[in-house]
């Protein structure tokens, strides 16, 4: 190894060290997750909380979750949202994960919402039909893409909070076998748009 490559490894340590170091010190604002602002009950709505299984409190360990069923007249539908600023493993892309546990993709379809888009998907698997529809959101803008979600929240640690909120996951689906009005849902569950 020559003395110039010696240095530059040397440097490079030195300044990764200095930046976790630094990142230790000025630790992101710790001003609690926004998914907390979506009242289990309001005007046309009710819901309620549902326990995490063992599977979900290892997989989300130290993200931020909300799990909930809501009605809204006589649609209900479970309502989940991940932050994963103290766990960024803990969001990943929801296709995979219905994939993973045994679930068949029968459709996807784009679906605009406000501030950008959202993914509603019809799985199957055995006799169960389920539709979900999921998007990612900083309050600015709403997506499907997880690499965009990555990106955000990496920018967003490297700035120190400064580029902006947190990127969440939300995600929503359906009970019981039954197809849902999700336009409908999302015009009068305007609180989604909150976080």
């Amino acid at each position: 190894m020559t003395r110039l490559t010696n240095q530059l490894l040397w440097a490079g340590f030195s300044f990764t060290l200095i930046l976790g170091i630094l990142f230790d010190v000025c630790a992101l604002p710790d001003e609690g997750s926004r998914i907390h602002r979506i009242p289990p009950k309001g005007l046309g709505f009710a819901g309620y909380d549902i326990p995490l299984t063992r599977s979900e409190l290892s997989l989300y360990n130290h993200a931020e979750v909300l799990k909930r069923c809501y009605q809204l007249g006589q649609q209900k539908f479970v309502l989940i949202t991940i932050d994963g600023a103290r766990n960024r493993h803990a969001v990943h892309d929801p296709m995979y994960c219905y994939q993973g546990a045994g679930w068949e993709i029968i459709s996807r379809q784009k679906l605009p919402i406000e501030g950008g888009h959202a993914l509603l998907l019809s799985l199957k698997r055995n006799d169960e039909d389920r539709e979900i529809l999921y998007w990612f959101t900083n309050m600015k803008t709403r997506h499907t893409s997880v690499v965009r979600y990555w990106i955000q929240a990496t920018i967003r640690r490297i700035t120190l909070g400064r580029s902006g909120q947190e990127p969440i996951l939300v995600m929503m689906q359906s009970l019981d076998n039954k197809s849902i009005e999700w336009t409908e849902i999302l015009d009068q569950f305007g609180l989604l748009f909150e976080i």
